[in-house]
């Protein structure tokens, strides 16, 4: 039978899509196994082992849950337990009802949990057997160095308090707009890093309590109109869309940082849900993560693999970047630190809206 060259697609959009050419007779196709870990420094690591599946199969990925998964630092080795809601797939958004925390959206997978809390500098290698598998699965990252960023300004303007939207609508309350200046300084042109920007939820309880909840912060959606994370593809230029970054978490690499760091400006809104609250003085968190070089082209990869395509007509299968040896997925550390904002300070900017695109008229 004639052997073509396909593209194995392994948890795709659920477990971060991982793509791997190989040749196959397609009357034959035998799983890969799939280890995905992205370790967060001073946290503890947890660790997700399945199994691929061909693209044209319509059923649930399968978990491994007798895998022996061994993590070692260089100065101790570690295994890991198996927990059937160890591997948090996604979730980072929280809420407050009858009495107890959630978290928005989060997808728990089974995974292999350790007591390791890795700090920057360390090399870890993560080694799993799956019976039945006869490859040993294995795979190393280096914990990146913390990021050095410098918060240089905040300032929030209010509004006039009334606006037309695009459609002739008329509002009496508006967004609070927030633009918020940071310089990224690196080390050298192959650092690799990603931003995102948190604010404190509104707790009001039933004896009429109110307070900024700075433990739970939620995430908020941004835009960033600069070169180094401007997206220039045909889809964004037949939708009239300027390049501009807008999304909740934005990657971007030192490659072309001038004297080792490069200023972003970053506008976002926030809309005052509650009276009793004043939303210019809104505690607001940068969230900034150095991330290992395999899991920055990973989750890039991965995204462009998901996103980027014209309505899906024409594009071309995209590859995504894998480090795991024996099988496939990632295996990509980062360290992660949290910037306060300075106070914030009253002025006026532009500030098209993301979604609606307003247009303030005086």
């Amino acid at each position: 039978m004639k052997r073509i060259h396909y593209i194995i697609l392994a948890a795709v959009v659920l477990l971060g899509a991982c793509e791997k050419p190989v040749d196959f007779d397609p009357g034959e196709v035998k799983p890969y196994v799939v280890m995905i870990s992205k370790p967060v420094s001073d946290s503890l690591m947890s660790v997700y082992v399945g199994y691929s599946r061909f693209f044209l199969d319509n059923r649930s990925f399968g978990t491994v849950t007798d895998a022996t998964v061994t993590l070692s630092d260089g100065t101790g080795s570690y295994t890991g337990v198996y927990d059937p809601r160890g591997f948090l797939l996604s979730g980072s958004h929280y809420y407050y009802t009858d009495g107890e925390y959630w978290m928005e959206d989060s997808v728990f997978y089974g995974g292999y949990t350790f007591t390791l809390r890795p700090q920057p500098g360390d090399t870890l290698r993560l080694t799993a057997t799956v019976p039945g598998y006869d490859k040993e699965i294995s795979a190393t990252t280096t914990m990146p160095r913390m990021p050095e960023v410098e918060v240089l300004d905040l300032v929030v303007d209010t509004g006039n308090g009334n606006y037309y939207d695009e459609y002739g609508g008329y509002y009496g309350k508006d967004n609070y707009y927030y633009k918020v200046r940071f310089k990224v300084k690196s080390h050298g042109n192959d650092d690799y890093y990603s931003v995102s920007i948190k604010y404190a939820g509104e707790f009001l309880n039933s004896s009429g309590l109110s307070y900024w909840d700075t433990v739970h912060m939620r995430s908020t959606m941004f835009s960033v109109n600069d070169p180094l994370v401007n997206s220039h593809d045909l889809a964004d230029a037949i939708d009239g869309y300027d390049g501009s970054f807008y999304g909740d978490e934005m990657a971007f690499s030192s490659e072309l940082f001038q004297n080792g760091e490069h200023e972003f400006t970053a506008i976002f809104s926030i809309w005052p849900n509650l009276d009793e609250f004043d939303y210019a003085q809104i505690p607001i968190r940068l969230e900034v993560r150095s991330l290992s070089k395999e899991l920055y082209r990973y989750e890039q990869t991965s995204a462009n693999a998901e996103y980027d395509s014209f309505d899906g007509l024409f594009s071309e299968p995209v590859q995504v970047i894998c480090n795991i040896d024996g099988g496939i997925g990632v295996f990509g550390g980062a360290t992660q630190k949290t910037y306060r904002m300075p106070q914030s300070r009253y002025g006026t900017f532009s500030h098209d809206d993301g979604y609606y695109f307003k247009k303030k008229r005086k």
